[in-house]
């Protein structure tokens, strides 16, 4: 799994088709307690997720060993929703990661 974008470095030099990956991804468990109109305490619980990654010239330079261009960091709040794909950290992070500025327009590699 990966995401193609056109990144320009910080020399200026324009990669057409560069190859961006998810290296790593983390999950903090935060704990929230409020209380109801009874003043009952109400416990719930948000997973933060962080990740990072590296942004390659190419697929071939990915392939071959080539040191990055560039790198990324997010985070997201986990979808704990029922779905098949929640407790895929990874989709989540390149489905969040198409949403931030320079990434918006990748396409699936």
């Amino acid at each position: 799994m990966a995401l193609r974008i056109e990144y320009e470095t910080h020399y200026g030099i324009t990669c057409d088709y560069a190859h961006c990956i998810v290296k790593d991804a983390r999950v903090n468990k935060e704990e929230h307690i409020t209380h109801d109109e009874d003043g009952e305490e109400v416990t719930t619980y948000t997973f933060d997720v962080h990740y990072n990654g590296k942004i390659f010239a190419s697929d071939d330079a990915y392939d071959e060993g080539a040191s990055p261009i560039g790198g990324f960091n997010g985070k997201f709040e986990m979808d704990n929703a029922a779905a098949k794909t929640q407790y895929n950290l990874i989709k989540q992070a390149y489905l969040d990661l198409k949403t931030k500025d320079g990434f918006t327009d990748g396409t699936d590699c």
